[in-house]
C-alpha cells in the first residue's frame, strides 16, 4: 500500500512507501510486532516484551526456510546490522521465561519498508568562524572556517524552510522517550572549541533561536584559561580556544550544547593512533583503557566546570570504526557518537520510533560544511542520496496529525511568541514546517494579528501550487509587490475580487471571506466540495448569500468551529493563528490511502 501525498501543488510533497507488516504473536511476544528496514544495512525488529524475559532472535531468507540464531535481548527491541537491503530477510522471535524455559515461537516477520514510523536527523559539521578583523589580528582562515555571513545565511535557510535544530541532547532524550524528535531536525556540530563560536557564531544563533553542539578539545580549552587567567592575551594567535568562562556562558543560554571533541586525543598519528581512532594490532582492553583515561578528563574539566558530563563525542579528523564505536559506548559515559561523512551508511540519520536506545544505532552521519557550499547544498544532497538507497524517504511534514504537531510544539515551538502549551501551538509549527504560513520575522509569528487579503492572496496561490499568473495592473499595488502575483492570480480566477482596479492589499479578510476563498481554490484544484453541514452556527443569518455554501462545507468538514456560543461571526477578522489551524484542517482532509500510483486531490467523505 502507498501514502500518497495529494497534489495540492506543494513542491516539497513526495510519495512515502510504506508495507504495513503485522503478525500474530503468541505467549509472550504481545498483540503485533514489526522488521523495519531502518536503512540498507540495519533492520530494527519491535515486539512486545514481558519484564524478566529475554528474546533469541532467529533469520532466515524465507518465510519456511531454516532459521539461525543471530542474537539475544533483553527488551522489546533488536537492530540486525548483519543484513543488506533488498535481500529477503524474515525473522522469529523466541521468548524465554526467567526460569530459562524457551517458549513457543513468533509466526515468521517479513523486514518491511518503514512498517514502523522512523524518525531522521540531519547533521551538519562546522569549525571556526572568522571575520575580516580577526584575520587582521593573526587568525587563520582556513578551508573549514566561514565568514559569519556565510553562517547567517545558512541559518536564514533553515528558517525559511522549516527546518528545526535541535542539540544531540535533544537527540538522547529520544532516544530515551522523554520527547518526540521535531520534522526536519538538524544538528549544527561545531568542532573544537574556537573563540570564533562565542565571539561571531554564538550571536547569530540566538537572533535566530537556533541551538548547536559544541565539541571541545578539552586540553586546548584548558590551555587558553591558563593563560588568560595567568594575565596573557589570545590576541595573535591563529586559532584562538575560548574559555570556560564563556562556554559556561554559552551553555547557560541553551542555544549551545557542550560535547566532546575527545580532551587530548586531537592529534594527528600521535604513537601510531589518529585522533580517537583504535591502533593498528591494539587490544580492545588497551583502547578501552585508552578511550576511558581520555574520557575522565573530559568529565574533569567539562563537567566539573558546568555540573554536567558530556553524553556526545565527537571523532576527531572523524577517524573511526565500528569496533571503536561499540567500546566507547561500552566503556565510557558517551552515548552518541559523531561520525563523518557518512559514517553510517546514509548522508542523514534514521531512527525507529519506540526502539530501546541499546539498540539504535548511535554513530551519526556528518558531513561538512565548506567554504562556498551553503547548507542548502548538504540537505539536498542527504535527500537526493537517502532516497535512491531504495530504503529511506524524504520526509513529508504534511502527514503529520494535529496532535504530533502540538507534541513536538511543547518542546520546539518555532517562535518566541508562541508558547508551546497554546491551542494553537500545534497548528503553528505544523504552518512552519510545511512552509504554508510565513512568520512576520525569522522568530516572530504574531499569531493574534489579522490577517490582510495581500497575505490571503500569497497563501492561496502558493496552495494551488504557484500557477502562472496573468498580467493584473493594479491602481493601489505594483507589479513588484511581493504579493503581485498571487493577488493576480486570486482576481483573473475570481476568488478574490478587485472592485474598480482596487485591490485593497491592505485590507483585514473576515472568517467569511476566507471560508469562500478557501473553498474556491478547493474547488478549482478538483477538490469535493459536496459536503454540507446543517447550519447549526447561531449566526448562519449573518453570513452573506454567496458564502453560505462555503461556510456549510467548512462546517461540515471541521475546517472552521464557532466560538463558545456556537457563532461563526462571519464579519470578524481572521487571525493568524486561526488561519495556522484551518490549515492544517484542510490539508489533513485532502490525503487519502491511494494504492492507484496516481496523484489527485481528492477529499474524504
Amino acid at each position: 500500500m502507498k501514502r500518497k501525498i495529494l497534489a495540492i501543488g506543494f513542491s516539497l510533497i513526495l510519495l512515502c512507501s510504506l508495507n504495513e507488516v503485522a503478525w500474530a504473536a503468541e505467549d509472550n511476544l504481545g498483540a503485533e510486532g514489526s522488521a523495519t528496514w531502518q536503512d540498507p544495512y540495519n533492520v530494527m525488529l519491535l515486539w512486545d516484551a514481558e519484564n524478566n524475559y529475554t528474546y533469541n532472535i532467529y533469520r532466515s531468507n524465507r518465510p519456511n526456510g531454516s532459521y539461525t540464531l543471530i542474537g539475544t535481548s533483553n527488551g522489546g527491541s533488536y537492530r540486525d546490522s548483519d543484513v543488506q537491503w533488498p535481500d529477503a530477510a524474515w525473522y522469529v522471535i523466541e521468548p524465554v521465561s526467567p526460569s530459562g524455559i524457551a517458549q513457543e515461537r513468533s509466526a515468521p516477520i517479513e523486514a518491511g519498508i518503514h512498517p514502523h514510523r522512523l524518525s531522521k536527523v540531519t547533521v551538519v559539521m562546522y569549525h571556526n568562524f572568522i571575520t575580516e578583523a580577526d584575520e587582521a589580528q593573526g587568525v587563520e582562515f582556513e578551508e573549514y572556517s566561514l565568514r559569519p555571513a556565510d553562517f547567517e545565511a545558512d541559518l536564514q535557510y533553515l528558517r525559511a524552510n522549516g527546518y528545526t535544530t535541535i542539540t544531540s541532547d535533544d537527540l538522547l532524550d529520544y532516544l530515551n522517550g522523554v520527547k518526540p524528535l521535531p520534522a526536519k531536525a538538524v544538528i549544527l556540530s561545531i568542532d573544537d572549541g574556537t573563540e570564533g563560536v562565542y565571539k561571531n557564531a554564538w550571536p547569530l544563533l540566538r537572533t535566530y533561536r537556533a541551538k548547536a553542539d559544541f565539541n571541545l578539545i578539552g586540553e586546548q580549552i584548558d590551555a587558553a584559561w591558563d593563560l588568560v587567567d595567568s594575565g596573557g592575551t589570545r590576541v595573535g594567535q591563529s586559532a584562538p580556544y575560548c574559555v570556560w568562562e564563556e562556554l559556561i556562558e554559552m551553555e547557560t543560554s541553551g542555544e549551545i550544547n557542550l560535547c566532546s571533541h575527545t580532551y587530548g586525543l586531537h592529534r594527528f598519528y600521535n604513537d601510531g593512533r589518529t585522533g580517537a581512532s583504535m591502533k593498528d594490532n591494539e587490544t580492545d582492553a588497551a583502547y578501552a583503557n585508552a578511550i576511558r583515561e581520555d574520557y575522565d578528563l573530559c568529565v574533569r574539566c567539562i563537567g566539573g566546570w558546568t555540573g554536567t558530563n558530556p553524553t556526545t563525542m565527537a571523532y576527531p579528523y572523524s577517524r573511526r570504526s565500528s569496533r571503536s564505536d561499540e567500546l566507547i559506548l561500552a566503556n565510557t559515559g558517551y552515548q552518541i557518537l559523531m561520525g563523518g561523512e557518512n559514517a553510517r551508511g546514509t548522508e542523514s540519520n534514521y531512527f525507529v520510533d519506540g526502539a530501546d536506545i541499546d539498540s539504535q544505532l548511535r554513530i551519526l552521519s556528518r558531513p561538512c560544511r565548506m567554504e562556498g557550499y551553503p547548507i542548502q547544498t548538504y540537505l539536498d544532497a542527504v535527500d537526493a542520496k537517502d532516497v535512491a538507497n531504495g530504503v529511506n524517504v524524504a520526509e513529508n511534514p504534511l502527514s503529520l496529525t494535529s496532535e504530533e504537531s502540538a507534541e513536538i510544539a511543547q518542546w520546539f515551538s518555532p517562535y518566541a511568541d508562541v508558547d508551546g502549551s497554546s491551542w494553537y501551538a500545534g497548528a503553528v509549527y505544523y504552518a512552519y514546517v510545511n512552509e504554508l504560513l510565513q512568520g512576520t520575522s525569522y522568530t516572530s509569528f504574531s499569531p493574534h494579528a489579522t490577517l490582510s487579503r495581500s497575505m490571503v492572496a500569497t497563501l492561496l496561490h502558493r496552495l494551488a501550487g504557484e500557477p502562472e499568473a496573468p498580467d493584473i495592473i493594479f491602481l493601489d499595488a505594483s507589479p513588484n509587490d511581493w504579493y503581485a502575483q498571487g493577488a493576480a492570480w486570486c482576481v483573473a480566477s475570481g476568488i478574490l475580487s478587485a472592485d474598480h482596479g482596487m485591490f485593497e492589499p491592505n485590507r483585514v479578510m473576515t472568517r467569511e471571506e476566507l471560508t469562500l476563498a478557501l473553498y474556491q481554490v478547493t474547488e478549482k484544484l478538483g477538490g469535493d466540495v459536496s459536503a454540507a453541514g446543517a447550519g447549526h452556527f447561531q449566526d448562519m443569518s449573518d453570513v452573506s448569500d454567496q458564502a453560505v455554501k462555503a461556510v456549510l462545507w467548512a462546517e461540515a468538514q471541521g475546517i472552521l468551529s464557532g466560538d463558545d456560543s456556537g457563532r461563526f461571526l462571519p464579519k470578524e477578522p481572521l487571525t493568524r493563528a486561526q488561519l495556522a489551524a484551518i490549515l492544517m484542517r484542510w490539508c489533513a482532509l485532502y490525503m487519502q490511502e491511494d494504492v492507484s500510483g496516481s496523484e489527485q486531490l481528492v477529499s474524504l467523505p
